[in-house]
């Protein structure tokens, strides 16, 4: 495992790094496998990373992750949550009566 890439955005409270992981003869990691070669990587608690792409060419046996590892649990949760509005049912109108 090597880090290709590591920018720092002050105004988001975050690092983006790019890493390329070598899984020779195995399956392309899940983004739970991935987030803990992260944190194993660069000692950082699992729950500031965001792992944002996994990404492996047909047939290779190394992948390059993308993951944002922020400073803050509140900056992550107010830049990564989305808040979603909550539907509302609408009535149904009873059908007209014909006489």
């Amino acid at each position: 495992m090597k880090i290709l890439k590591e920018e720092k955005y002050d105004l988001l409270n975050r690092k983006q790094v790019e890493i390329e992981i070598d899984h020779i003869r195995l399956k392309t990691p899940s983004k739970e496998e991935a987030l803990k070669h992260v944190s194993e990587l660069l000692k950082v608690n699992p729950e500031l990373i965001k792992v944002k792409f996994i990404h492996t060419k047909y047939g290779g046996d190394n992948s390059k992750i993308i993951a944002n590892i922020y400073d803050n649990v509140e900056s992550l949760k107010a830049i990564e949550e989305f808040r979603k509005k909550k539907k509302t049912k609408k009535e149904k109108k009873a059908p007209a009566k014909k006489e």
